[in-house]
């Protein structure tokens, strides 16, 4: 599968929302809504790319961005200044250096971000349960999106 690239993500920046701060501030702010993925196009290394700051409203940089957060779909979502991209993190298994020895058999399969159950056995778990796992993960390359839309605050010049 091809991985998504910022051709693949659709702005829109409404009138009233582009340049609210106005030309007299040293600084601008705009508010974008943003779509992105289709369910066959794979999260890319570096986040989801972003068309140019233009698209935006800004001529200079974007210096800081906010993301409103999509209801219900379980991923957590950062604009990354560097990488002009959406980042998107999920909750990860991580696993310590012990073997489980001969306890292989035992406990639910885990399921993965696109909602799949894995070849992962979580030991001594049971199934249709949630568990405190740990910290959350970037997204794998290897997910492919569903469609996913988003606000962005944007501040920058």
């Amino acid at each position: 599968m091809a991985a998504l690239a910022s051709t693949d993500v659709v702005v829109t920046v409404n009138p009233g929302d582009r340049e609210i701060a106005g030309g007299a501030a040293f600084k601008n702010i705009s508010i974008a809504s943003i779509v992105f993925g289709d369910g066959s196009l794979t999260y890319p290394t570096n986040g989801v790319p972003l068309p140019a700051i233009g698209v935006f409203g800004f001529r200079k940089a974007i210096q800081f961005g906010l993301v409103a957060q999509a209801p219900g779909d379980g991923f957590v979502y950062k604009y990354d200044k560097t990488n002009h991209s959406i980042r998107v993190y999920t909750q990860g298994l991580k696993t310590g250096a012990t073997g489980a020895g001969g306890e292989t058999d035992t406990g639910a399969l885990t399921k993965n971000s696109a909602g799949a159950e894995a070849t992962v056995r979580a030991i001594n778990t049971v199934a249709s349960t949630t568990y405190d796992l740990g910290p959350m993960i970037e997204l794998p390359a290897a997910i492919a999106l569903a469609s996913t839309t988003l606000q962005l605050l944007l501040i920058g010049e």
